[in-house]
């Protein structure tokens, strides 16, 4: 792990359903998001991971990123199983991520 991906790490805010023990799985589990956001100061990033109804049929996934400078990007998953969950709704949060960069830079 990189500094940079370390530092992003430690701007993971663990909300609903997720607990200390699931920081070094979404540290490999969301890899590409970091390799994004690497372009990004870390202290202007804030990232959120909710898991409501975890390991049950209604179970909800939302990755939330914030980037100073950028709109918010949610994405969200109603797979059941955590990780296909978090891929998803990681892959939703890089698509809205690299458009919202693409615009600003449009702008620049």
């Amino acid at each position: 792990m990189t500094a940079k991906t370390a530092r992003l790490v430690e701007r993971i805010r663990l909300e609903d359903g997720t607990n200390q023990e699931d920081l070094r799985f979404l540290e490999r589990t969301l890899a590409q998001l970091f390799t994004q956001l690497s372009r990004f100061d870390p202290a202007q990033v804030d990232i959120s991971v909710r898991i409501k109804d975890r390991e049950k049929p209604s179970m909800v996934t939302t990755l939330e990123v914030n980037v100073h400078g950028l709109p918010t990007m949610i994405g969200t998953s109603d797979l059941t199983d955590t990780k296909d969950a978090v891929n998803e709704a990681e892959a939703k949060v890089i698509t809205q991520l690299q458009r919202a960069a693409d615009r600003r830079s449009e702008h620049r």
